[in-house]
């Protein structure tokens, strides 16, 4: 049978902090501090370092005094969610092909093929095999789709012979 952990939740470990990371939000948007001050936010700058928990807070501390005194830029934010968001579909891809690879019957390649050329994405021979061309028309057909085709042949179970 399971048991619920005797430890405290991350909600609970964050509301015995909750002091620790107010002071920290007070000391952080002072423009000078007095030597006391600076020795108390060293201490709880301190104390993230040992403690993976409090460090997180003081991250998600610092991005929200960040939005709430503008000092980010949105469209900044944009652009790297759309970077990061390409590097992801980049290595999805690449994993996806890779995958691919070795899942792929050549019939059910070549029914990839055949999509991607009758969509305009595929200028290569219908030859059962993920080369290059297959992996750059694929490419191409996420960018401009969004995805992989679907539902077929991506989502075409392996046949298993019995």
């Amino acid at each position: 049978m399971f048991s619920r952990p005797s430890h405290l939740n991350i909600s609970d470990h964050a509301q015995q902090h909750r002091e620790l990371i107010q002071a920290y939000c007070q000391l952080s948007i002072q423009p000078n501090l007095s030597d006391s001050d600076t020795a108390r936010l060293d201490a709880i700058l301190a104390s993230a370092e040992t403690d993976p928990l409090i460090s997180f807070l003081i991250d998600e501390a610092d991005h929200m005094l960040a939005h709430l005194y503008n000092f980010i830029d949105e469209v900044d934010i944009a652009e790297q969610q759309q970077k990061l968001q390409d590097r992801l579909n980049e290595a999805w891809l690449n994993q996806a092909c890779q995958d691919l690879t070795y899942r792929l019957k050549v019939s059910q390649c070549k029914s990839l093929q055949q999509y991607l050329k009758a969509q305009g994405f595929y200028e290569g021979v219908i030859d059962g095999v993920l080369g290059q061309s297959t992996k750059v028309a694929m490419e191409k057909c996420c960018d401009q789709q969004g995805e992989l085709p679907q539902p077929f042949p991506i989502n075409t179970p392996d046949i298993v012979s019995c």
